[in-house]
């Protein structure tokens, strides 16, 4: 961490902000690597190791269960053929998992203007593959996660900062209670974590958000898994439930519910499918009556803007597969808060 990172702080015992000393006992010359942050308001001692700093006091249960099964999840890559020259090539590996993660990542920031210098928050940093491409575009990024374990977790930070030449600091601390000082950042960026929540954590989790983003700040949302009246998909999350993700589904309107309560102003991003990218929408020989009418309405339908509205609202409520990426932004003025 470096000495910027303090005001940007609050402590999680007593919830001061910019109240930390930096006490290092190991330097180099990109950052502070090892030391301590002690809180002026009620002595709290928080360490730093390998540049992390550690904010995460105390966790609960599911928290802890998660950060260790995120451990073992990394053992499992390592068996897997996953190391850090693959590490580094995220999200441009060739599966479709990071197919889908890059090319939505793309459409978010098509429709955003981010500046060299403004602050964002990576939620649920795991690999660090967001905060590397913000930091390469000239953003203040910091990195929060449960984990540091190396492929899952903040320790993964150092191998970005050693191959690309970006820096981005790294905190330790859950999202439903980030030790961030309010009104800090300009951007969140979440990815795929925010169904890591109960559903009383996810609401506690917009609002907390709400509070470090700074006025006409605003969280970027890309694909979260969605619950459907006809696939409610009560076996969400089975395949990695021996790692204790605290896996969760839930339908659009409880995270557009969420969001609202928060004080945030929404806007639905278009997910990377050919309907919406423009790709050929294929009718094949053997195509039902049925099947052949579908192809014809959605190539009228994208045509417009009000039938490209029509079909995204469908793909959120109705599926009957399909994610949420979205923009939600905190009302005012960026330029007065920054």
């Amino acid at each position: 961490m470096r000495e910027t990172l303090l005001p940007l702080l609050r402590c999680p015992r007593c919830n001061a902000e910019g109240a930390f000393e930096l006490q290092a006992s190991e330097t180099d010359e990109r950052e502070v690597r090892a030391g301590s942050l002690t809180c002026r308001g009620c002595g709290h001692v928080a360490t730093i190791a390998r540049g992390v700093v550690d904010l995460m006091p105390d966790p609960p249960e599911v928290v802890r269960r998660e950060a260790a099964g995120l451990e073992r999840f990394a053992e499992t890559m390592r068996a897997d053929g996953w190391d850090r020259e693959r590490i580094l090539n995220l999200p441009n590996e060739d599966i479709p998992y990071w197919h889908g993660q890059a090319r939505q990542f793309e459409r978010v920031m098509e429709r955003i203007e981010p500046e060299p210098g403004d602050a964002l928050l990576d939620v649920g940093s795991n690999t660090c593959w967001a905060s590397n491409a913000f930091a390469a575009r000239g953003l203040n990024v910091i990195a929060l996660d449960i984990a540091t374990a190396e492929m899952q977790g903040l320790y993964t930070a150092d191998w970005w900062m050693e191959a690309n030449d970006v820096y981005f600091e790294r905190v330790l601390s859950p999202m439903f209670e980030p030790a961030l000082a309010s009104e800090v950042v300009d951007w969140v960026f979440c990815c795929e974590v925010l169904h890591h929540n109960s559903r009383d954590d996810l609401r506690r989790t917009f609002r907390e958000l709400h509070r470090v983003l700074r006025p006409g700040g605003a969280i970027l949302v890309l694909n979260e898994g969605l619950r459907f009246p006809t696939n409610l998909k009560r076996d969400h999350g089975a395949e990695v439930e021996q790692y204790e993700g605290n896996e969760n589904v839930y339908f659009v309107h409880e995270y557009l519910g969420a969001a609202r309560r928060a004080g945030f102003e929404l806007e639905l991003v278009e997910p990377a499918i050919p309907f919406f990218t423009g790709e050929p929408l294929w009718l094949m020989p053997e195509a039902s009556a049925l099947g052949s009418t579908k192809v014809y309405a959605q190539q009228l339908l994208r045509r417009s803007r009000v039938g490209r509205r029509a079909y995204l609202w469908w793909t959120v409520l109705l599926g009957p597969d399909g994610n949420l990426s979205m923009i939600c932004r905190k009302p005012g003025n960026r330029s007065a808060g920054a």
